[in-house]
């Protein structure tokens, strides 16, 4: 899966071992001993979920794989609750070369894998191994181009296996090696897909055979480090984890997390409102603004109150978190004239779509990277946003005006093609804006395609302007405007040969140029990231529409249950969480 794919999408049994280690955990206990449960340690978490993918997580790319992987495997680093910035999970130390390239990871002696098996440097050396070179990885590229791990290539130009820069310097002691400085190293090594795995458990690298055929290890035998391991996989039904009671850090609080498969979001909130859901969100049909209560807002803009009261009577728990996060109309640079583009820019109303088509859940976009990773944060992002040519409210007369300048007009009209994926919310954002481009000598028709669809008409150049949704593959501003890095065709906006796009790319190479989280570097970055925002606004290659906020709701008999960050609410944890008597 490429990397654009992937930030798309962002959505039977434990091992043998395992039950025995389980089976015989009290036999050793005298006659005389008693223990006595913590409240609600009997009690799963139980909320709803989408399609399960896979449980291997270095093939886990979609969000419901990257919540059950999350809980599953611990990494060397992570998000605590989603926030940044990472901290150690299975790493007691971390420390980094003074020239930025060389990280040195000391793995905690008492971590272990559900089978009971303690965690060493060369079970991290093989995972990593496994990112690299496994036909399942999904995560090769973010490895080896862009975190740049060094690694020696083959005559094709395809990774050499065996030759990735990690190694055991003892039994607990792994360095890694990048080919140059990366400010945000840690973020990516944070990701649910550097999940450490037992060295040898599959044999999809060269020098392993397996302890267990793929299949089975990736939809049956998941073996992790994590809080939970793994319990059962009904395909379409329903699949959950069970909390480990030998995992080191302090947790897991409840008997497990059991995941209820429902595809159409009311009637998810159908099952939560009949008290079968702990965890659950309301989907924009059923949402009501007025019955959100905000308590307080925190330096991150999280959002903590109260929601409802609900049909059945119940006033819920409510975050609402930002997330790193935009949703944009692309245009194919080829195909539609820069006037056009313009004018769709003037006339796109972003304060109304958020207010109509997502009923405030968001803020109106006037940038690619989110508000929350902006150089600046969310003040600098509004500074720089004084600057946007085209308003988040209609502009039509401007509309007009760019498109009679360029020779169009009553009768000469341009017809512009918008190809959106299936999704009620894209559905009602073309309606809106077929209705203001009419007046603007552009006559827009829309086509629902699927999503798979989409991404490969993107690729052959047969769209104009297209739905994109794009999620961080990790939070930094790269991760964003990588789709502004002209010229190449690799984002389907084939952008290039025009002054902008020229020093787009200049500033990228100033971008990749100083690479470390020196003030220097930080501050060179900072220059060229406001360059490229703003050279995107002069072509209108990417129109931002929208940052999407995240948004929980929970009954208040969940308890412990601390606020999700930014990165996602596929990325956080649920060792920490208490489910208390519930009365529904």
């Amino acid at each position: 899966m490429t990397a654009s794919r992937r930030s798309f999408l962002r959505a039977t049994g434990g091992t043998a071992a395992g039950l025995a280690l389980a089976g015989c955990a009290s036999t050793d206990q005298p006659e005389s001993s008693t223990t006595t449960a913590e409240p609600g340690s009997d009690r799963d978490l139980r909320q709803t979920g989408t399609t399960l993918v896979t449980l291997d997580p270095a093939a886990s790319a979609d969000g419901a794989s990257n919540r059950v992987v999350t809980q599953l495997y611990d990494g060397l680093v992570h998000f605590p609750h989603a926030t940044l910035p990472p901290e150690p999970l299975l790493a007691s130390d971390v420390s980094v070369s003074a020239d930025r390239t060389t990280y040195r990871f000391t793995i905690d002696a008492d971590a272990t894998f559900h089978t009971g098996e303690s965690v060493t440097a060369a079970d991290v050396v093989y995972t990593f191994e496994r990112l690299a070179a496994s036909p399942n990885s999904m995560w090769s590229g973010l490895l080896l181009s862009t975190l740049g791990v060094t690694h020696e290539t083959t005559t094709d130009g395809s990774y050499e296996p065996g030759s990735l820069g990690v190694r055991a310097v003892d039994e607990q002691t792994v360095e890694i090696e990048l080919s140059s400085p990366f400010h945000a190293a840690l973020e990516v090594f944070s990701l649910p897909g550097f999940g450490v795995v037992p060295e040898g458990i599959v044999g999809d690298v060269e020098g392993y055979d397996g302890r267990l055929d793929y299949e089975t290890f990736a939809t049956e035998q998941p073996v992790g480090a994590g809080p939970f391991e793994f319990d059962f996989w009904k395909k379409g039904t329903a699949y959950r984890v069970s909390a480990r009671d030998d995992y080191r850090r302090d947790g897991p609080h409840v008997a497990g997390i059991r995941w209820q498969v429902i595809s159409n979001p009311s009637t998810a909130f159908t099952y939560a409102k009949n008290g079968n859901a702990d965890i659950f969100w309301v989907p924009n049909s059923e949402y009501d603004p007025g019955k959100v209560s905000v308590d307080h807002v925190d330096d991150l803009g999280r959002k903590v109150g109260t929601y409802g009261p609900l049909s059945n009577g119940k006033t819920v728990d409510y975050l609402q978190v930002p997330l790193i996060s935009t949703y944009l109309q692309a245009f194919n640079t080829e195909q539609v004239p820069k006037a056009v583009r313009q004018a769709v820019a003037y006339a796109m109303d972003q304060s109304l779509q958020v207010e109509q088509v997502h009923k405030g859940r968001g803020r109106a976009a006037t940038h690619v990277t989110p508000p929350n990773i902006f150089p600046g944060g969310t003040e600098g992002y509004d500074d720089h946003a004084e600057q946007y040519p085209y308003g988040v409210e209609s502009r039509l007369d401007e509309a007009k005006r760019v498109m009679e300048a360029a020779g169009y007009g009553p009768d000469s009209r341009f017809d512009l093609e918008f190809t959106i994926y299936t999704s009620n919310a894209w559905q009602r954002t073309a309606k809106i804006l077929r209705d203001k481009l009419e007046r603007a000598y552009v006559d827009l028709t829309v086509e629902q395609v699927p999503f798979n669809g989409l991404v490969t008409r993107a690729r052959k150049g047969n769209v104009e302007m297209f739905a994109l949704g794009w999620v961080a593959d990790y939070p930094a501003v790269e991760n964003f405007l990588k789709l502004l890095n002209p010229p190449t065709d690799r984002w389907f906006t084939r952008w290039s040969g025009t002054p902008a796009a020229e020093r787009a790319n200049e500033a990228w190479q100033t971008i990749s140029a100083h690479p470390t989280s020196s003030d220097a570097d930080r501050e060179a970055r900072r220059d060229a990231y406001l360059t490229v925002e703003e050279s995107n606004w002069e072509d209108v290659v990417l129109l931002p529409k929208f940052h999407p906020v995240g948004e929980r709701f929970s009954y208040q008999w969940v308890d412990d249950l601390a606020k999700t960050g930014p990165v996602g609410f596929d990325k956080r944890m649920y060792d920490q969480v208490r489910v208390g008597e519930r009365d529904l």
